[in-house]
């Protein structure tokens, strides 16, 4: 992980950093909510307060996933611009040499 920071761009690094807060502060939100609930729950349980409850956790569960969506997406994006610069080396080389014949 740490090599694919070093090759991003200083944009890419920001937002990773600024992505890394968020992330940061929403498990914050996610975990306080989630622990006033659970105490409430044990106090006295209701079906309000499990379906509440129980959409919490969908909202995790579907964070994670969209989170995941997103740098699976990202990393393609690297992975294919890698490609790409790599092409393009390869052309300026060929280019060079055709130059010296």
């Amino acid at each position: 992980m740490i090599n694919k920071v070093i090759d991003r761009s200083s944009k890419e690094t920001t937002y990773l950093k600024i992505d890394t807060l968020q992330d940061i502060k929403y498990m914050n939100n996610f975990n306080l909510i989630s622990e006033i609930l659970l105490r409430w729950s044990k106090i006295k349980s209701n079906e309000e307060l499990d379906r509440v409850i129980s959409s919490m956790n969908e909202i995790a569960f579907y964070h994670l996933r969209l989170k995941e969506e997103r740098d699976t997406l990202l990393e393609i994006v690297s992975e294919y611009r890698q490609d790409k610069n790599r092409a393009i080396m390869r052309a300026r080389k060929a280019e060079e040499k055709l130059k010296e014949i």
